[in-house]
């Protein structure tokens, strides 16, 4: 025998982190092609401002320890992904020592729906394959951080686009729970915030605040850059997970356009919205009018599409 075959080589397991104690390697932003590397502040090179969204997945696994999982995570379900998307922390929420909360960077709407064929990987092969879960017991959650960028072009419309989101979320808790996929039963780490009139909500302050995990909509990191929306449930598979990142793409990108009378219209708020968002709609107890309103607009958005194509 060669005697370098004796030496014992170390191996290195993959481990999920502390609470708040892991990191990425590199701070990287996400595009449709590429990753950028950011700064230790998360800046771009060029200075310009992120615009993006960064998911916290929760997950249980009913089978192995969280030292397995991490290993099963970094070495099967992760190398479908760019290197260094994600991350692992440990959740005191989640049953026992047998969870995950995967963190990714930064991500544009484009990368993730060019990667939803790995979500759909993620979701549908592997976590049954390893009895892994999001939305088994009702503990889970899928944090969504958005970039204020994404709500508007200037600082005026992002933050009356930031103040009608948490309007229209809390004021709709109910129909915002199902939009998002959450469980109306398992809301005590994403409460319903009391919202006030309309009047009210154009002044809600968003500087100032502190980082609150027990609220649906956390503005703690306004000033950073990002709002939180903390309401978004553990999503069941991969089109559940579709359809509420296209509603949650929709109402960030498309709720500054909605006027603040108009944020409890359902069919004002949802109008051209695309097939996703209103296969999420059906499941909301939207009465039939209204649901068959928002379907109605959307195929003659889609006939005038067809016929200026034409022409």
């Amino acid at each position: 025998m060669r005697k370098e075959a004796t030496i014992n080589n170390n191996v290195t397991l993959s481990r999920v982190s502390g609470y708040h104690d892991g990191d990425h390697a590199r701070r990287l932003y996400f595009r449709s092609d590429r990753a950028m590397v950011l700064d230790y502040d998360y800046r771009r090179p060029d200075g310009q401002p992120l615009r993006g969204y960064g998911l916290e997945i929760e997950s249980e696994c009913f089978d192995f320890s969280s030292d397995i999982l991490a290993e099963l995570y970094d070495k099967i379900i992760f190398t479908h992904f760019p290197a260094d998307l994600f991350k692992m922390e440990r959740d005191g929420s989640l049953s026992g020592g047998h969870n995950a909360e995967c963190i990714t960077q930064i991500m544009t709407k484009a990368f993730i729906r060019n990667h939803y064929k790995d979500f759909k990987t993620m979701y549908d092969t592997y976590f049954p394959a390893f009895n892994i879960s999001c939305s088994r017991t009702g503990n889970c959650g899928m944090h969504v951080n958005v970039s204020n960028a994404c709500f508007g072009k200037d600082r005026e419309t992002q933050d009356d686009a930031i103040r009608k989101l948490f309007y229209f979320i809390n004021h709709n808790f109910s129909v915002a729970c199902k939009l998002f996929a959450r469980d109306e039963r398992h809301t005590g780490y994403c409460s319903q915030m009391s919202c006030g009139t309309i009047e009210s909500a154009k002044r809600y302050r968003l500087t100032g605040r502190y980082s609150d995990h027990g609220i649906s909509y956390n503005l703690g990191h306004y000033e950073q850059g990002r709002v939180e929306i903390r309401l978004v449930g553990g999503q069941s598979g991969y089109y559940c997970f579709r359809n509420t990142m296209e509603t949650v793409f929709w109402l960030v990108e498309h709720i500054h356009t909605v006027p603040w009378e108009k944020l409890d219209d359902m069919r004002y708020v949802f109008r051209g919205c695309n097939q996703y968002v209103i296969k999420r709609l059906t499941d909301c107890g939207l009465s039939y009018d209204v649901l068959n309103d928002i379907i109605a607009h959307k195929k003659e958005e889609d006939l005038e599409l067809h016929t200026n194509a034409r022409d």
